[in-house]
């Protein structure tokens, strides 16, 4: 096979992958795994092809071309599955942090806290998103900023969940100044 007639299979392989990706991150039942054979087959081609002396320079800028394309789109495959396991490990996480039974009641605070944690819970439920820490954790986070207004003059009443766009926070209720 001529150098040319290679490169121009290689790009349309390129682009036959570029759609199993495309069909793989919609969900296609026809593609439920990465292509990932297909990207490492293509990948040592084009590193084979690399090695190769083409005579032209138009047949070099189209190598270079499509090694630049392949390597570009190679980036955001392995970024789209890394944010798609992100996803699915803060959604477990999520389910986990629903279904873990409450501790015994300590104290008001503790169920303050359990509260608010389930609603912040439930606001990342709506808004798409996994939970990303378990209770303990973000009750020492909530105890650390009661903590924090204390030493500054302040009490804190209580917390709430506020949803802002696709933005989930807790806030502290605050009132300035100690009261005796």
């Amino acid at each position: 096979m001529a150098a040319p007639d290679l490169v121009g299979g290689l790009e349309r392989w390129l682009v036959e992958l570029a759609r199993k990706w495309e069909r793989f991150f919609a969900n296609d039942r026809q593609v439920p795994v990465p292509p990932e054979r297909e990207r490492a087959a293509l990948e040592q081609r084009l590193r084979e092809m690399s090695r190769a002396e083409l005579p032209t320079a138009a047949e070099r800028f189209r190598q270079d071309q499509l090694m630049h394309r392949f390597a570009t789109l190679n980036q955001l495959w392995q970024r789209q599955l890394r944010q798609r396991e992100e996803a699915r490990q803060g959604a477990a996480a999520a389910r986990r942090a629903l279904n873990d039974p409450p501790p015994p009641p300590v104290s008001d605070s503790g169920e303050e806290y359990r509260r608010v944690f389930r609603q912040y819970v439930e606001a990342l439920g709506r808004a798409g998103k996994g939970a990303p820490v378990g209770f303990d954790r973000f009750r020492d986070a909530l105890e650390t900023q009661r903590r924090q207004f204390e030493a500054q003059g302040s009490e804190v009443e209580g917390f709430e969940v506020l949803v802002e766009g696709e933005r989930v926070r807790v806030r502290a209720r605050v009132r300035r100044g100690r009261q005796a």
